[in-house]
Parts: C-alpha cells; sequence; structure tokens
C-alpha cells in the first residue's frame, strides 16, 4: 500500500499551485487514493486546509514529510482517473490552478462537505484598507468588520446578516488581499436526497376484511393504510402528493402505523429530476424519414463516428435544414452501440424545445445539465451520468465535462456561439475541452450551426474536420426573402418610430392573417442613453465607466413627447429608473445634470421597452411576448415563455439575442431586425462574423412552415456588404471575404491570441504595474523566451475600462499557443501574483490570463 501521497490545495493561489508531499497514516490508508479529498497542514503555521489526492506512491524517508489529517469518508472518490486527467488537462491549457478545474468538473453539491470559511489578513496597511473600502459601498465596509472581528467566520453566516451581494463582496475583498479563504471538512451529512417507502407490516394481514374505520381512528392512518394496500412499496412522497397533504403529516401517520406494526417502513435514495424532463413534446414521438440529403449527411457523419481513430465533423446547414434529425438518427447508432452521447446548446433559452425533442424520443437516458438547475438537481443529475443510468446528457458549455461512461459521441450545436468558452477561471473552451474528451476516449466531435466560426470552417476547408453540407431546407418549407430597410430614408421622411413602414405593414398583415411575428433587438431598457441636454454630458454608472440605461418599471408606460408637453420629464422620473447593466447599479432619474445644473434630458436609444410600449399604441390588442434578461430572470421563465408563444398565446415575440437561436416555431412568418448595426462595428476582429450570424440566425426563424416568410432588415449602413450576405444567407460568400481579411492582418486562425488583463481599483498601482509587466515582457522575450514567437501590443484600457470600481489595463499577444507560449505567460502570471517572487509591491493589482477570448 502506498505510503505518500502527492496532493493539490485546493484554495491555493496560482503562483504556489503544485504538488505537495504528505505521507499517509496507517487508519486512513485504505480511503487515500488518486481523487480523494483530504485534509493537510500546510504551511510554517500548520493551517488545516483541504486538498485532493493527485497520485499515491510509495517513500521511504518519510522524516521531513507531514502527515495527512484526515480523509472524507465518500468512497469511492467522486474524482475519478478519468476526471483527476482533465483537472490536468484544464489547468495546463487554460493556466488555472488545479482546485479551480476540480470545482469547474464536480457539482458544488459534491464538494458541499467542504465548509468556505473567511479570515481577515494577516499583514495589511490601515489607509490601503480605508481607501479599497471606501471605493466600495457601506455594506462592504459591514462584511470587512465582520471578517476581522472574527478568528474565522462562514460565507453562509455572512450571507444571513447581509444578504446575497455578500458573495461579490467577500470575491472583492479577497482579489484585493484584505481577506483570505480557507476550507475544512465538514463532518457526516450528505446531499443525497432520501424517501420513505411504505410496505405492508406483519400485522397487516389481521385487518382482513374490515373496515378501516373498525381498526384506526384516525383518518390519516386510514388514508395512508389505503394507499399502502393499493401500492406497495409506495414513497411517502407520493401518498403526500395524491392525499394532497403536508408530508411531514404524512410521515407522522407513516410512523404511528409502523410503531403498531401495520406497515415498516425503509429509507430509500430518489432523484430530484430537473421538472422539464417530464415535458417531453407529443408531436415528436414518431420516427420520421431523412431526406436524400439528410440521408446523405448521415451516413457521412457515420463513418466519421465509426472511424479507427478519433475524428471530427463540422455539419453546416441552411437554417431549416433539419439538422437536428440527421443528429438523432446518429445518436441513436451510438445508443445502439451502447455508447454515451453529450450534446450541447448554447443556452438555456434553447433547452427546452430540445430536451422535449430529446426526452420523447430516449425518456430516461437522458440527463440535463445547466446553470439554472438547484444544486440538488445538478448534483443528482452528475450522480445519474456516472452511473450510467443517464447515457444521453443535454446541456450548456459545462455538460462537456459530465463523467460519461463509454464516451462515443460529442455534439456542439450552434457551435458558433460565443458562450461556448468560459470567461470565468478556468476560462476554457468546450471545442477544446471537447476535442481532448474524444481523443482520450476514441470518440467522434460533431460540430453543427447554419453559421459556422470561421476558425471551424477553415478547419474543414483544410481538411482537418470533415465537411458535410445541407444546403436546402427540410419538406416543402424554403428560404425566406429578405427586404434591407433604410433607416436614414424613415429618419428623412419623419419617421422616428423604432419601425419602419414597411415592418409596421408587414406585422399588421400577420396579425390579420393569424400568423406570428419575431422581432429582435439586441438592446434591453428603454432608452440606451440619456444625456443633458445643455452641455451634452452623458450620465454614467459612478462604479463602471459605461453610461445607464433608463428602464421603466413594470407595467408603466411612457407618453410620447409630444403628447406629454411641459410634464415629459417628470412622467419620465415617476415611472422609471436609471441602470448599469454591468454591476447592477440603480438611481432615480436627477433633476438636474450633476455636470452642468441642466434641469432638460435628452432619452436617446431603443431598447426591448421602448419597442414594445411603441408596438401597444400602434395595435392596442397586440398580444406580446418580451424576452429578455428582465423577463427571464426566473427559474423555468424561459420555458414558459417559450411555450406559451409556441402555443399562439402571443402574436409576437420580442427580444434580445435569445430569440434568434434554434427556436422552430412553424406559425411565425415574419422576422423583424429592428437595427441590425449593433454589433457591425464593435472593436472587435469577430464583428463581421457575429453580425452576420446573428442576422442569418433569426432570419431564418422565418417561414418554416408551409406559409412561407419574409424577413425585414433595419439599417442606417444599407450598402454593408455583411448585411447583404446574410439577407442572402450566402455563408459561402462571406466566410471567403472574411478569411482573406483574417489572414492578411493576421488574426485566427492564423494566429492565436492571449489576453494578459492587470486589474485594480487603484488606477496609480494599476499603472506602476502596467509599466513593469511590459518591461518583464520585453526582459523575457530577449532571454528566457527568445524561440517564442509573438506580436505584443499595449498597455491599452479594456474596452469597458472600468467595473464596479475596478478598472482594467491589458496586453495582447499574438502566437501560437504551444507548451513554451503557455510557460512564458505562466511565468507573467507568477510573477505578478500576491507574495510572488517579483511582484514588487504589485499586490494591489490582479492579474490574469484568457487564452483565445470570446473578444477583445
Amino acid at each position: 500500500m502506498a505510503s505518500v501521497a502527492g496532493v493539490y490545495i485546493i484554495e491555493a493561489p496560482y503562483y504556489i499551485d503544485r504538488v505537495y508531499s504528505y505521507y499517509i497514516p496507517h487508519d486512513i490508508a485504505e480511503r487515500v487514493i488518486p481523487g480523494s479529498v483530504v485534509e493537510v497542514p500546510f504551511g510554517n503555521g500548520n493551517r488545516r486546509m483541504t486538498a485532493v489526492v493527485y497520485e499515491t506512491y510509495d517513500e521511504a524517508d518519510r522524516e521531513d514529510i507531514k502527515p495527512i489529517m484526515s480523509a472524507v469518508d465518500v468512497f469511492p472518490p467522486y474524482l475519478t482517473p478519468e476526471l483527476i486527467r482533465l483537472c490536468s488537462f484544464l489547468k495546463e491549457r487554460t493556466l488555472c490552478t488545479f482546485g479551480e478545474a476540480v470545482k469547474c468538473i464536480l457539482p458544488s453539491a459534491a464538494l458541499s462537505r467542504i465548509a468556505e470559511y473567511y479570515r481577515a489578513a494577516p499583514d495589511f496597511d490601515e489607509s490601503r484598507v480605508e481607501k479599497i473600502i471606501g471605493a466600495m459601498n457601506e455594506k462592504a465596509a459591514f462584511v470587512y468588520a465582520a471578517v476581522r472581528s472574527s478568528k474565522r467566520i462562514s460565507k453562509e453566516t455572512l450571507r444571513g446578516r447581509f444578504g446575497e451581494e455578500t458573495t461579490q463582496i467577500l470575491l472583492r475583498l479577497v482579489r484585493e488581499g484584505l481577506i483570505e479563504k480557507c476550507g475544512e471538512v465538514k463532518r457526516g451529512g450528505s446531499n443525497i436526497k432520501t424517501d420513505l417507502k411504505i410496505y405492508p407490516g406483519g400485522k397487516f394481514e389481521e385487518i382482513g376484511e374490515k373496515p378501516l374505520e373498525t381498526v384506526f381512528k384516525s383518518e390519516r392512518q386510514r388514508l395512508v393504510m389505503s394507499a399502502v394496500s393499493e401500492a406497495p412499496g409506495i414513497l411517502l412522497s407520493d401518498v403526500a402528493g395524491a392525499l394532497q397533504l403536508d408530508r411531514q403529516i404524512v410521515r407522522t401517520a407513516a410512523m404511528a402505523l409502523e410503531k403498531k406494526g401495520y406497515v415498516r417502513t425503509e429509507s430509500e435514495n430518489v432523484w430530484r429530476l430537473p421538472s422539464v424532463l417530464g415535458k417531453a413534446v407529443p408531436a415528436y414521438r414518431a420516427d420520421f424519414e431523412l431526406s436524400e440529403e439528410q440521408q446523405t449527411a448521415y451516413e457521412r457523419l457515420l463513418a466519421v463516428y465509426r472511424a479507427d481513430a478519433p475524428r471530427a465533423a463540422l455539419l453546416h446547414g441552411v437554417t431549416g435544414s433539419g439538422k437536428t434529425n440527421v443528429l438523432l438518427k446518429l445518436i441513436d447508432r451510438v445508443i445502439e452501440d451502447k455508447k454515451s452521447v453529450i450534446m450541447l446548446v448554447p443556452e438555456i433559452a434553447l433547452t427546452p424545445q430540445t430536451v422535449g425533442r430529446f426526452a420523447a424520443r430516449y425518456g430516461s437516458r437522458i440527463a440535463l445539465v445547466h446553470s439554472a438547475l438547484s444544486a440538488g438537481e445538478r448534483f443528482d443529475e452528475w450522480r445519474r451520468i456516472r452511473s450510467g443510468e443517464a447515457s444521453v446528457v443535454i446541456g450548456t458549455r459545462s455538460a462537456v465535462m459530465a463523467p460519461v461512461k463509454d464516451l462515443g459521441l460529442i455534439i456542439i450545436d450552434e457551435e458558433h456561439e460565443h458562450t461556448y468558452k468560459s470567461d470565468t477561471d478556468p476560462k476554457y473552451s468546450a471545442h477544446e475541452v471537447a476535442s481532448y474528451r474524444c481523443g482520450e476516449a476514441g470518440a467522434a466531435m460533431i460540430l453543427a450551426s447554419a453559421t459556422p466560426s470561421v476558425t471551424s470552417y477553415y478547419k474543414a476547408a483544410t481538411g482537418k474536420y470533415t465537411l458535410v453540407e445541407l444546403k436546402s431546407r427540410y419538406g416543402a418549407s424554403s428560404l425566406p426573402d429578405t427586404e434591407i430597410c433604410d433607416m436614414r430614408a424613415e429618419l428623412s421622411s419623419g419617421n422616428t418610430s423604432p419601425f419602419s413602414r414597411t415592418l409596421i405593414d408587414r406585422i399588421g398583415h400577420e396579425l390579420d392573417e393569424g400568423h406570428q411575428t419575431i422581432l429582435f433587438l439586441n438592446r434591453r431598457g428603454y432608452n440606451s442613453q440619456i444625456s443633458c441636454r445643455s452641455c451634452g454630458d452623458t450620465l454614467k454608472c459612478p462604479h463602471c465607466s459605461v453610461s445607464l440605461t433608463y428602464h421603466v418599471s413594470s407595467g408603466a408606460q411612457i407618453p410620447r413627447e409630444r403628447e406629454a408637453g411641459e410634464g415629459y420629464l417628470e412622467v419620465r422620473k415617476n415611472r422609471g429608473y436609471l441602470h448599469c447593466h454591468m454591476c447592477g447599479y440603480r438611481e432615480k432619474v436627477p433633476d438636474r445634470c450633476p455636470e452642468c445644473g441642466g434641469e432638460h434630458f435628452m432619452f436617446t436609444g431603443c431598447g426591448t421597452q421602448l419597442a414594445e410600449d411603441e408596438l401597444k399604441k400602434l395595435y392596442p390588442n397586440i398580444r406580446i411576448i418580451r424576452m429578455d434578461h428582465d423577463t427571464t430572470n426566473g427559474k423555468s421563465s424561459h420555458e414558459a415563455l417559450l411555450s406559451d408563444f409556441r402555443e399562439g398565446k402571443a402574436d409576437i415575440l420580442l427580444g434580445t439575442q435569445m430569440v434568434t437561436k434554434g427556436h422552430d416555431f412553424p406559425n411565425v412568418t415574419t422576422v423583424g431586425v429592428l437595427n441590425a448595426d449593433s454589433s457591425l462595428f464593435l472593436d472587435d476582429y469577430r464583428a463581421n462574423e457575429r453580425t452576420f450570424s446573428m442576422l442569418t440566425q433569426v432570419i431564418g426563424r422565418a417561414g418554416r412552415g408551409s406559409a412561407g416568410g419574409k424577413s425585414v432588415v433595419q439599417t442606417f449602413n444599407p450598402e454593408s456588404d455583411i448585411i447583404a450576405l446574410a439577407a442572402k444567407q450566402d455563408y459561402r460568400a462571406f466566410y471567403e471575404q472574411e478569411i482573406r481579411i483574417r489572414q492578411a492582418l493576421t488574426f485566427p486562425p492564423f494566429c492565436d491570441i492571449a489576453v494578459v488583463t492587470l486589474a485594480s481599483s487603484d488606477e496609480g498601482r494599476l499603472g506602476s504595474a502596467a509599466v513593469r509587466m511590459g518591461e518583464r515582457i520585453r526582459e523575457y522575450t530577449r532571454k528566457e523566451y527568445t524561440d517564442v514567437k509573438a506580436i505584443i501590443y499595449g498597455p491599452f484600457e479594456a474596452p469597458v475600462y472600468k467595473v464596479q470600481n475596478v478598472c482594467r489595463l491589458r496586453f495582447v499577444i499574438k502566437c501560437r499557443l504551444t507548451k513554451r507560449t503557455r510557460e512564458f505567460i505562466s511565468s507573467l502570471l507568477c510573477d505578478f501574483s500576491k507574495g510572488g517572487p517579483k511582484s514588487r509591491g504589485a499586490s494591489a493589482v490582479r492579474v490574469t490570463a484568457d487564452l483565445n477570448p470570446s473578444s477583445i
């Protein structure tokens, strides 16, 4: 038996994140294997820290090695050898810590026996503390005082005192170095849900034919006894549901019956299944026939799946071509081979429709993984997957980590979506993790999209992926006709509405015909900007370098300015508020301009609330579902809104990006894009790609039924090639144009991009650290890393310079992400981490790296 364990400390900062050796005491040796969670004494003070066992081995000389203090009694460990290798992959490829990788892979409930505590940092400068706390809010001062006055204090205790905002405050205080986070294993307890099964007991036969009223005086006991006699082994929760009684009342009655000997009970583990898994869509239960084009695509994908070596394919099909049907047939074959499938969808808005189809087809073999699940539901789905009970996993980005057995296929649907790249540690790409897992398991990876990312299509065009195409829509439907409306002409003719006359007429026509319309506007709120009419100053968030957005309160309507007259501003103040979409800050509309004292403001820019308001003024009886962040922040709210629209309970679905992707509504015959320019001029090399993709996807929602369809695209740049190509749904022409630009300017796929960000609430320290970072980069590239070929830009401000009072400067590095390049960036992170050997007073500055970020 091994005598020494190599462990990773879960809460270790990046610059000391490595394997540490501890000897294994004999009394816990059987429970200490790779993947186990243990407690170890760490550092000079022998602080009790939680760690994960990475490896075990024999070591004769153990005199200078500290012992493991205890081990969690979960056996076998949740981290299997395969998941440990995945943690190592994430650590190496994303430059995260091993502990961050563990927390990403395991559901939070699996780690719930690790209690998180906070304590004040031992060394602090009172003036610096005052400055940092002063830049935050009053609640932050109370939270810090509570931590500082305690030897240690848990997050739960702090949240109980100070509310939900505490989590973000703690993150900020840790980042600033004012407090420290530590972990400790809790004893006992479990997050596995149990229920009681009730069986007939030894005295059950004595009842015989006697009426229950003659045997039991308690009506509740009679009801429970009746349920057990009809269904022996019934769950207590099912009895409570059938009788419409509180669970505790039924439990009390069952315990009384058990004491008398009429029933016996057994505890049984039960699954907490997501509600959507019980809502299959009947229309999809019947099987379907593939068209000739779909059958050809299926056979080519099947050849990729059956290949001897791991392979990848790109399924590129126009909107409405039936890509999902092809993928369903392929999944059928994988399941027949007794293998598992992971299907990724870009965001929760797609899940109800997708899960409905899959649940109807595959039943209890489906597992669902996404962030909207409760901790218990997510843990149970993870356990079902790990046990092999669920072999078809559907979920968002994190589902790529699912611990499936015998992986055969990973599908990434709508693969172009930027949400497949994480922007929090570990900053992984689902594509990269899927490729790694398929390589490890000898499985196939299928990417599917009507608008593939330029990088993915380039890999297909150059032979790295197999390219499979669907060039026509399935069945009798055809691509919609598209009309581009010049909003400059609308303004010139006096139309200041967010709707062109063409779109207004089209909406009216669809209302008369009983058809539905989807309207896309990628801005929420009422007005996107409020400025002073006297000095022109824009009202900005005091904590972020962005303008405040004007929102109206729920149910309120704003009259047109010419109708309200001089009372217009007063109406605005009473019925709305200013809101920051970056940090959540809110304030009332001020009486005067903070800069010049002017009394009059100009409200400009159109958001989804204003568009809804205008529609109701144009068509008073219209039924509208608005779908944006403000209307979908409740659990299952996406599902409810989409179901209502699918059932015809609304004439118009108006929303942000969540209405553009993956939906199939046969009665939608018109799609309107209110502002096609919103992403066209972003300061990012992917601006053209994202605009084309977004427009193509939303246009593709129209005309999927037999009635045909039309789309109306409103723009102030009707000459744009990107908008014209999206209107034609001509991806190939767009790709040929875009790939030439990328190659000429050296952007992906012709290079990789690393963004190194320095962040601090102290602009002086931030500027000094940025200068030192530039010096260190130049020193490294001249000496230790002369073999790393890179083009380095910076430092310069991030697109949004200040967020929650934290300022950010960045370096952008064009390179190839080889092992040596990662070592170079890792050295920079270690040098500038808190307490790092070369930090030189930069403790107030946090340094992070993002490799191939979703945006720059």
